[in-house]
């Protein structure tokens, strides 16, 4: 995430997917490109919420949301007064980023952690793990990335420190609604005469194929960090919690206030 962040300082800060978000990022992250105007996206009356589409019968044919079998690894990560997001862990597309992840829960250094950033209908981040200012590797580690797995909402992915090779322990969860970045599309094109595929490419250096961009359009998450951030693990349970997280109070630097807490993360593998 702060990867993408300087990203923005540098080049331009990108698409905001709320207004709110809009807010809380030029806030905390970085400056708009003085040529390129920031979409935001039209307000719509609120709809029903509905069963994620990740969750459906059809996703369960796509690798990333497919349902747990025997021999992989889950981790439980218990967030005090939210309840628990269970997340199906990928040691095979990343595995230093997994490796690094359940050595340090399994040490207890995720426990009593704050959750450093929440910005609404974007992300989640933890701080960093106790007693660690790199990772179990001893510094920091190289970004991660398969064409297995994407940014997705429900991702669960590295956050870094500006550079490759700066993942530490830090993490983050995709928020990101597919009907929020639908909304984009019709106010890049009316406004700005740019597509929004056009947009990722000269944003944030991002190039997606329309197969790929169909799929955040189908699924949620953030199309701008593919290729960018680690992705090393896919929410398979507790959906509802990270939408509750994203309700929470924060500062104007995205900081959760009162703080939230993770209680604890606990390693499993299904039988």
């Amino acid at each position: 995430m702060d990867r993408v962040c300087k990203r923005r300082m540098r080049r331009l800060i990108a698409v905001t997917v709320l207004a709110v978000m809009c807010i809380c990022m030029l806030s905390s992250c970085g400056k708009k490109k003085k040529t390129t105007p920031t979409p935001t996206p039209e307000q719509t009356t609120p709809t029903p919420s509905r069963q994620e589409a990740s969750q459906t019968a059809d996703a369960q044919r796509i690798y990333q949301f497919a349902a747990p079998q025997s021999g992989d690894t889950i981790a439980t990560i218990t967030v005090k007064k939210y309840g628990t997001i269970k997340v199906k862990l990928f040691p095979n597309e990343a595995p230093k980023a997994v490796e690094n992840f359940i050595e340090l829960a399994n040490q207890g250094c995720y426990n009593g952690v704050k959750f450093a950033r929440i910005v609404a209908d974007y992300i989640v981040q933890s701080s960093t793990a106790q007693g660690y200012t790199g990772s179990i590797y001893g510094g920091g580690f190289a970004v991660e990335t398969s064409e297995n797995l994407m940014p997705v909402r429900g991702a669960l992915c590295m956050a870094d420190a500006g550079e490759d090779g700066t993942n530490t322990s830090s993490f983050f969860f995709v928020a990101t609604k597919a009907s929020t970045l639908r909304s984009l599309e019709e106010p890049l094109d009316a406004r700005y005469q740019i597509t929004f595929s056009d947009y990722l490419s000269e944003a944030y250096h991002t190039n997606l194929t329309d197969k790929q961009l169909e799929f955040f359009y189908t699924y949620g998450g953030a199309p701008w960090l593919y290729g960018h951030q680690t992705v090393f693990g896919q929410i398979i349970d507790g959906f509802d919690v990270l939408d509750t997280l994203c309700e929470a109070k924060v500062t104007s630097k995205c900081v959760p206030n009162p703080g939230i807490f993770i209680e604890s993360v606990t390693i499993t593998k299904v039988e």
